[in-house]
């Protein structure tokens, strides 16, 4: 998991790359989909999430992914900046401010993995 940027100003994406690498001698397959990867996002001095993939994912299914032997495959998270809310609830209104938030990534069986990134201001 990385970010790819350490800071991002108010006019850009903050992008995320979630990379699943395969060291086994032969193929297989994770599901990257919102719901079974659940990535997070919560502001540094902060205990409460500002946004989850698990909240409220458009779409829900699953995102089977096919990783070759010996190699791994990169998934790409935009975020535009937006909290969101368990169960498909109404969201609180506005977008993230400036500060350090961190993003962090579960799948089942695998080890979580974390990144930080800045939200700058102009």
């Amino acid at each position: 998991m990385k970010s790819l940027h350490n800071s991002y100003s108010p006019e850009q994406t903050p992008t995320f790359e979630l990379t699943a690498k395969n060291t086994s001698s032969s193929d297989c397959k994770i599901d990257l989909g919102p719901k079974n990867a659940v990535l997070t996002i919560t502001q540094a001095s902060s205990d409460d999430s500002y946004w989850s993939s698990a909240d409220c994912p458009k779409p829900a299914a699953s995102r089977w992914y096919r990783v070759p032997a010996g190699s791994s495959i990169t998934y790409t998270l935009k975020w535009d900046r937006k909290p969101s809310a368990a169960q498909c609830a109404t969201p609180p209104a506005g977008s993230a401010g400036t500060g350090t938030y961190l993003l962090e990534a579960a799948t089942p069986g695998y080890a979580k993995a974390q990144a930080s990134f800045v939200l700058a201001a102009d």
